[in-house]
């Protein structure tokens, strides 16, 4: 069923134009928005029901449909899930943009739009040489949040997992915004949720780019229990296109579109990998 509603929501999201209202992200604000009416911000009682309330629901509505019409229900609440947790319609937009711009040679419409890619982590871009690199290394770390992550938690422990994790990365965001009040425990619950699968996509990188030049970076992160994701994920998938920060410093009097589409592209050939795994393991019998 994993590998169906899989591919199923990604066909959906890459073939139609979705709206907000299709994004995990749009609800969650309005239901944190709401609580935060209620419930102090601040307090545990608020943190505990924002991150636990959107799992629980989804939890008893599968237990409700089970079984229903042979599990087709099943499947259509599974697809439709997967769908508004790997929404990433606002990003994609901003791209293209970013594209765009950088294609006019429009360095201060480059500027605004990589700076509005900072959404989910600080991008500095007050160097114009770098801005490519930087830009990249973001749209790789977005590709990871709305996408691999989610794929992995989805098989790890279906739409239950899936969207407990898509719920605290969208506390994180809100907090990033500053919509919420910054809070260390929902920091440290998406770091250890995302220990491992960053680790595995990171290894997806180097299988995928340049093995033998980014699998010495890879070894120093499982050495680094305690390096931040975006670090973990980031430096290898620099080090799998062979980028390194000396070639951005000098030489180049425009923005670069090159350093940004090749590490667009190794966010996408390791999206196609994770799929052909999860593939092969559903054809193998050991998932279902």
């Amino acid at each position: 069923m994993a590998l169906f509603a899989l591919l199923a929501a990604l066909f959906i999201e890459r073939m139609t134009s979705l709206t907000q209202g299709w994004q995990f992200q749009y609800w969650f604000e309005k239901l944190a928005l709401k609580l935060a009416t209620t419930f102090e911000k601040t307090s545990n009682s608020f943190k505990l029901l924002v991150l636990v309330l959107p799992a629980l629901i989804m939890h008893i509505v599968l237990s409700a449909v089970e079984g229903v019409l042979f599990g087709i229900i099943s499947l259509v609440i599974w697809t439709l899930a997967t769908l508004m947790c790997v929404g990433c319609v606002y990003y994609r937009t901003l791209y293209k943009k970013y594209l765009l711009a950088v294609s006019h040679q429009d360095v201060q419409a480059s500027y605004h739009l990589a700076s509005q890619l900072a959404d989910v982590q600080d991008i500095n871009v007050d160097n114009k040489t770098m801005l490519g690199a930087r830009v990249g290394r973001q749209l790789t770390w977005i590709n990871y949040r709305f996408y691999c992550a989610v794929i992995l938690m989805m098989v790890i422990g279906g739409p239950v997992a899936m969207v407990f994790y898509a719920t605290v990365r969208a506390f994180d965001v809100m907090m990033f915004k500053g919509q919420l009040p910054d809070s260390n425990v929902v920091r440290r619950l998406l770091f250890i949720l995302d220990w491992l699968p960053a680790r595995m996509i990171a290894l997806c990188y180097v299988l995928v780019g340049n093995f033998s030049h980014a699998i010495g970076e890879w070894g120093k992160t499982i050495a680094q229990p305690s390096l931040a994701t975006y670090d973990v994920l980031t430096r290898v998938a620099m080090a799998s296109e062979q980028f390194s920060y000396d070639q951005f410093s000098q030489g180049e009097d425009s923005v670069c579109m090159e350093s940004t589409c090749r590490l667009v592209k190794l966010a996408k050939r390791t999206a196609v990998l994770l799929v052909a795994v999860i593939s092969m393991l559903t054809i193998a019998g050991v998932l279902i």
